[in-house]
Parts: structure tokens; C-alpha cells; sequence
């Protein structure tokens, strides 16, 4: 079963869409992270298939975490959490290091689909592909 990393520094928000995604449960394993440096532990220590970052954390942020996923696990699909008030998704080194976004407040349902067209992406090696040629 695929595991999906969700890390954000708002311990209410990973509860709440933790809780809302077990509706999927079937389909896909969340598993969640405080902020970046927390994040890293998971992914030395579980196989993430796609991971979901806030951009704004402390302990290591979203786009620390982005660069790091870039570098070191360019085949994992990454989609950016963004607040509608911060503009950070328009930032190239956000562009060139996810295939999508999704702003704040968002639905379970919401996500789930971007999170399943990242594992068809991964499944049909075109997100590799798309970040080798960028």
C-alpha cells in the first residue's frame, strides 16, 4: 500500500486531515510530521510514495524539505500546502520541486485526489521523467 507524508507545524490540522483521511484508508497509509526535520526521520525510516509539505514550518521548512525531496528522492511526487495569503507557490524553487499545490482550507476529498494523481504519475514514471528534464 502506498504511504503518503503529510507534514505541516499545526498539530490541529495533521489531526483534523488525519482523521478525515481514513475514509481512504483501503487506498493509501498517511503518516505525519511536525516540521521538516521530523519529516526526514520518516522518510530514513518508512518508503513514502508521495509527500504533502506546508511551505511555512520552523525546525526546517517546506522548501528546505522540497530541495532536500529534489535532491536526494526526485522519483517521490511532493505537493505544496500553501495559505492563500503567502505567495510562496509562484516561487520557481517551489514550481521546479512539486507537480502540485493545494491552498488552505482544504477538503479531505480535495486532497486525496491530488495525492492519487501524483501515484499515477509515479506509476506511469512520468514524474520521473518530468524532473530529470527539468
Amino acid at each position: 500500500m502506498d504511504k503518503v507524508l503529510i507534514v505541516d507545524d499545526d498539530a490541529k490540522f495533521l489531526d483534523r486531515i488525519r482523521e478525515e483521511m481514513k475514509k481512504y484508508v483501503s487506498q493509501i497509509t498517511v503518516v505525519t510530521a511536525l516540521n521538516g526535520a521530523e519529516a526526514l526521520e520518516v522518510l530514513g525510516r518508512e518508503r513514502i510514495s508521495v509527500l504533502v509539505t506546508d511551505l511555512d514550518m520552523s525546525q526546517m521548512n517546506g522548501l528546505e524539505l522540497l530541495a532536500h525531496m529534489r535532491k536526494h528522492r526526485p522519483q517521490v511526487p511532493c505537493i505544496a500546502m500553501t495559505d492563500p495569503k503567502t505567495p510562496d507557490v509562484e516561487n520557481e524553487a517551489v514550481r521546479d520541486s512539486v507537480f502540485g499545490s493545494i491552498a488552505k482550507p482544504f477538503g479531505a476529498g480535495e486532497l486525496f485526489t491530488l495525492i492519487m494523481e501524483g501515484l499515477e504519475r509515479l506509476d506511469e514514471g512520468l514524474f520521473w521523467r518530468e524532473q530529470r528534464h527539468k
